[in-house]
């Protein structure tokens, strides 16, 4: 099971404290149907618990028969669909009406009168999500979406998501929308506004879920930066130690290294005979205590005489 299918398994199982919540969450379950018309009202869904909620829903509003078709998967591999209808046009009109619609008004909206208090928008946005939502598995993105069939109704779906969070979370989360396909998706990116969203419209577990993956996420993320930070000095290291090498073995070629100092030259031979060591394992090799930076400036100042004799050999 998809972990959409298994979000909207667990939202399903959210049972209604009053009538006025039952109502605003049948009408979100209505109006984001692919068809929502005086004639047909259906859609198509991999959600055997959405097409029964919707079928029990519809009917206790509203007294009318809903038929729920399985459709046959064209490969073997493909998820089974059920299309979810009103049968009757008569029904599917007095329906409309029952939500005050009718096919005189052309633009489909949100009616505000159906969403009752503030604290029915939650069951709304449930029932919105349950007929055109889906949400990818956090393991492999963070994305939440409604693919709304007009225009003007995606945009008041915006709206509303913004206005219900900012009321039961005190911050507004703001979905963007953009175009596929002929229809209009509203969509978040954000694994914290998923997580916030998803306990607003009742699925606490599948929020969990996510907010687990994230930190797992952050954790590995941690771990892979640590590595490369690490592999990145090892690199640097490596480097300069090459150089420093180099440098000493110019040094000897142009006939100098016998005239260096004596703590240079002990320097040099020490560098010579730990070529992968860092500086503070450099430092462990002398007889006297030397810090890392005087160490460092020491083989600085190899490579610049180095450097300067490069020309002359």
């Amino acid at each position: 099971m998809s972990f959409s299918s298994e979000t909207k398994k667990e939202l399903c199982k959210n049972t209604p404290k009053l009538n006025e919540f039952m109502r605003a969450e049948t009408y979100g379950l209505l109006l984001f149907c692919k068809h929502f018309n005086d004639s047909e009202i259906s859609f198509t869904t991999e959600s055997r618990d959405t097409a029964s909620r919707f079928a029990d829903f519809i009917t206790a509003q509203t007294s009318s028969v809903v038929e729920i078709q399985k459709q046959l998967a064209v490969r073997s591999t493909a998820n089974t669909k059920y299309k979810v209808c009103v049968p009757n046009a008569a029904e599917c009109k007095n329906i409309r009406e029952l939500f005050g619609h009718d096919d005189s008004i052309p633009t489909l909206r949100i009616n505000r009168a159906n969403l009752g208090f503030e604290v029915c928008i939650p069951s709304f946005l449930r029932g919105a999500f349950l007929t055109c939502g889906s949400i990818s598995a956090p393991e492999t993105e963070y994305h939440l979406e409604f693919k709304v069939p007009h225009q003007t109704l995606s945009n008041d779906l915006q709206r509303l998501i913004i206005e219900a969070t900012e009321y039961t979370a005190g911050k507004a989360i703001v979905p963007k929308i953009t175009n596929r396909r002929g229809s209009c998706v509203v969509y978040l990116k954000n694994g914290d506004d998923i997580s916030d969203f998803l306990t607003m419209i009742g699925a606490p577990n599948a929020s969990m879920n996510i907010m687990q993956v994230k930190i797992l996420k952050n954790a590995e993320n941690r771990k892979n930066r640590e590595i490369n930070s690490r592999l990145a000095n090892t690199d640097k290291t490596l480097s300069a130690a090459a150089k420093q090498i180099m440098a000493i073995k110019k040094l000897k070629e142009a006939g100098q290294f016998e005239t260096l100092s004596a703590e240079l030259k002990q320097t040099a031979e020490i560098r010579e005979k730990y070529p992968l060591a860092s500086l503070k394992e450099l430092c462990e090799y002398f007889d006297t205590s030397v810090s890392k930076s005087s160490l460092s400036r020491r083989l600085s100042k190899l490579t610049e005489m180095a450097d300067t004799y490069n020309g002359h050999l």
